[in-house]
């Protein structure tokens, strides 16, 4: 086995260990808020980075693509019928361009060691109107995880990316942004919404 299919097979097992807590909090709070945030830009939804089907792919079955890098997570969901399709090594979207009226990353830019060839494959993929819905740890959160690779804060998303136009952003699960939560609740969240930039 190579070091990569380790890494995919060790990190598979970790995405699997989510408690019950967890993933109630993701279903019935942090999910919905990020499905609704998505649709003000239309019903074609790709989850990028949709991981086991924990996030809105799951909670919305059939109305979200999930797109997903690790080929163990990708089977998974497909045993659970939840349709997902595997990410390639060179990070392109199996996806043609404008498939999608909007992205959603749900704690997965901070995994990215490059975002903005991520992002600029999410600028591909969506419609002309297109937009794109994040969501990223707050540093207790961030600090839970070896595999996270930067920690963004309201500056570093306000500027993410030339061509997205940051239109608002938000905290889960409190929807106000604070220090003090951030670096005490595990499960704080900033959620920023982008809309592509006028060309």
């Amino acid at each position: 086995m190579t070091p990569a299919e380790n890494r995919f097979e060790d990190y598979f097992a970790h995405l699997k260990q989510i408690s019950l807590l967890g993933r109630l909090y993701k279903r019935y709070w942090a999910s919905p808020i990020l499905f609704w945030a998505a649709r003000r830009f239309g019903k074609r939804i790709g989850e990028v980075g949709s991981g086991t089907g924990s996030g809105i792919l799951g909670s919305f079955p059939g109305r979200v693509t999930g797109l997903e890098i690790n080929p163990h997570a990708v089977a998974y969901c497909r045993e659970k019928g939840l349709d997902a399709k595997l990410i390639g090594a060179d990070g392109v979207l199996p996806v043609a361009d404008h498939s999608f009226d909007v992205c959603v990353l749900d704690n997965v830019l901070e995994h990215i060691e490059n975002p903005r060839a991520a992002l600029d494959e999410c600028l591909r993929v969506t419609t002309g109107s297109g937009g794109l819905v994040i969501s990223v740890p707050g540093l207790r959160g961030f600090a839970s995880d070896s595999d996270h690779k930067t920690f963004y804060s309201e500056r570093e998303l306000q500027h993410l990316h030339p061509e997205w136009e940051c239109l608002r952003m938000f905290s889960t699960p409190f929807l106000f942004g604070s220090r003090y939560l951030s670096a005490t609740v595990r499960q704080y969240c900033l959620v920023a919404i982008y809309k592509k930039k006028d060309r």
